[in-house]
């Protein structure tokens, strides 16, 4: 394991188009195969660095896309407070940004048997959360989610963990699937994970960059011919609401196709 290892560029056999070398700086490792697991602004970093990433379209084209800022929250409070769902999507905080809140006694093992509630909440597009100090992040977290969550107000928190994290997930905006990447690439054995990944497993954001790893690692298995598969867990069913969304947005799409320039319109 190395740390503070910052990649600059891939040196690869011309014959093979493998990547034979990590180029870290000054000093370079040999590989048999890499995966790319990072965030998308640092994605962008190393390609625009790279002479040997910057040279193909599949990577120029990450370049269009764009970075958010995201917050995590975990809050420990002193009772149980009844949150709906294990996971639970909230939008509406001031026409601003969105959230994640997540019921860790729920998810997490090491909280299934507290005798109080242990959340937290993930703010995407939190520009104007991420200057606060830890204080002032709390209390207008407490005020967003006791719209969603009854009896938050009246808890009180006894610990929390402030996490800021500057453009680190990727803004998904109307035309962006088009710039995203696919895990394999080019060179035969250099693979991708993160958010940024198209894939069909059906998860999204954090859930999505675990599975496009687990699928990573499972190229690399099957590249060298050595090691076991990871197994990657199917996501549950849509909510039935979902469903019907996307039912809907499948018919238009259908509608939309057989309309005269139908390319032209963005989807």
């Amino acid at each position: 394991m190395l740390e503070d290892k910052k990649v600059t560029d891939f040196n690869f056999d011309e014959e093979t188009g493998c990547v034979t070398e990590v180029v870290c700086g000054n000093e370079t490792y040999s590989v048999d195969a890499v995966v790319v697991a990072v965030g998308i602004t640092s994605l962008q970093e190393t390609i625009k660095k790279s002479a040997a990433l910057c040279k193909r379209e599949e990577f120029l084209k990450v370049l269009n896309l764009a970075g958010i800022d995201v917050v995590t929250v975990k809050l420990w409070l002193d009772r149980k407070v009844a949150i709906p769902n294990p996971s639970n999507a909230c939008a509406g905080f001031d026409d601003l940004f969105g959230c994640t809140v997540f019921d860790l006694n729920v998810i997490h093992d090491e909280h299934k048997d507290d005798t109080e509630t242990v959340l937290e909440a993930d703010f995407y597009h939190a520009n104007e959360l991420l200057p606060l100090n830890d204080e002032l992040v709390t209390e207008k977290v407490i005020s967003y989610l006791s719209k969603y969550i009854n009896d938050l107000e009246r808890a009180c928190v006894v610990d929390k963990e402030i996490g800021r994290f500057p453009k680190r997930l990727t803004h998904f905006f109307p035309g962006s699937y088009k710039s995203m990447m696919r895990g394999s690439t080019s060179f035969p054995n250099l693979f991708m994970a993160g958010d940024w990944i198209i894939t069909r497993h059906g998860s999204w954001l954090q859930e999505k960059s675990y599975v496009t790893g687990l699928e990573a690692a499972n190229r690399v298995v099957d590249y060298l011919e050595e090691g076991s598969f990871a197994k990657v867990i199917p996501v549950e069913e849509d909510e039935p609401h979902i469903e019907a969304l996307r039912s809907l947005n499948r018919r238009l799409n259908e509608v939309i196709s057989q309309v005269p320039l139908s390319s032209y319109f963005l989807q």
